[in-house]
């Protein structure tokens, strides 16, 4: 039993009813600001074996590039690789780019380029805040400095900004979201429920998280901006992610025109980057013709 979080809800919970405009906008502030973890052991490898470069001053990015690839000893700073060979990976909250690394062996040896961002507010990215919106933006921004992704790879968070880059207009031959939202309110609607906000401060939060994102929540649903959405699109979930609900896929998968979905079990919201099963079905997703 965890105490702490059974005390932390409880004095959110007393506190939403006493001062909820206090707390929606202090739990607001708290929410946009991801925390930073230290390196695992094994990013290390994926370090050596990467070159890193700069996307912007404030933006870092690595690069691992494919097998048949000579692998060049200068910088590969804004570089673009040709013949549609070119991934992009996009981490979700609180995570880096160098943890979706369990993914890219065998798209490596196809010969592909992988590029994973840290987006704003996390790994080697500088800044101390982030959000569903600036990591859209980021996807945007990578296609204009290094051009066409032939496929867009997204965990989570990255999912669904993924989601919404794409349904802004981000050209891509295929997308692959793994464990990803819908929609950016289901996200903050399963936080005031996980913290215990009433209904009145929860309503606040959202408002509080518009107003300093600059774009209300109720924007970024990917149900609504992928209505037209052709773009062959694998999604994979585990039915017991508590983290981000398997229901929020199965909403996308009602949506996009071209769409498998894999469900696995046991996985949960983050053990699934690992799993034989998903990173076959990304392979085999990746390098078959749609």
């Amino acid at each position: 039993m965890n105490y702490a979080l059974m005390a932390f809800r409880f004095k959110t919970q007393l506190s939403s009813w006493v001062a909820p405009t206090k707390t929606a906008q202090k739990l607001a502030e708290n929410f946009l600001t991801p925390k930073r973890f230290a390196i695992k052991d094994w990013e290390h490898k994926a370090e050596q074996q990467g070159q890193r470069f700069q996307l912007t001053p404030d933006i870092s990015a690595i690069r691992w590039l494919g097998k048949n690839e000579e692998r060049v000893k200068e910088s590969v700073e804004n570089s673009v690789v040709g013949d549609n060979k070119q991934i992009l990976l996009v981490h979700g909250w609180e995570s880096r780019g160098t943890q979706l690394f369990s993914l890219i062996e065998g798209l490596i040896t196809q010969g592909y380029s992988v590029v994973a961002i840290d987006m704003p507010g996390h790994g080697h990215s500088k800044g101390d805040t982030s959000n569903a919106y600036v990591f859209s933006q980021t996807v945007i921004l990578a296609q204009q400095v290094l051009g066409h992704f032939h496929t867009i790879i997204g965990h989570s968070m990255g999912a669904g900004a993924t989601s919404i880059a794409v349904g802004k207009g981000v050209s891509t031959d295929k997308m692959i979201l793994i464990a990803g939202p819908s929609s950016i309110e289901n996200v903050l609607r399963h936080f005031t429920r996980f913290v215990g906000l009433n209904a009145k401060t929860s309503d606040k939060f959202i408002s509080a998280i518009g107003r300093i994102v600059g774009i209300a929540a109720s924007e970024m649903d990917s149900t609504r901006l992928l209505q037209q959405c052709d773009v062959p699109t694998l999604l994979i979930h585990d039915e017991a992610d508590i983290e981000v609900p398997y229901s929020e896929s199965k909403r996308l998968e009602q949506v996009i025109n071209n769409t498998q979905m894999l469900s696995t079990q046991g996985y949960g919201h983050r053990k699934i980057l690992k799993s034989e099963q998903v990173i076959k079905a990304i392979n085999d997703f990746v390098t078959t013709a749609h």
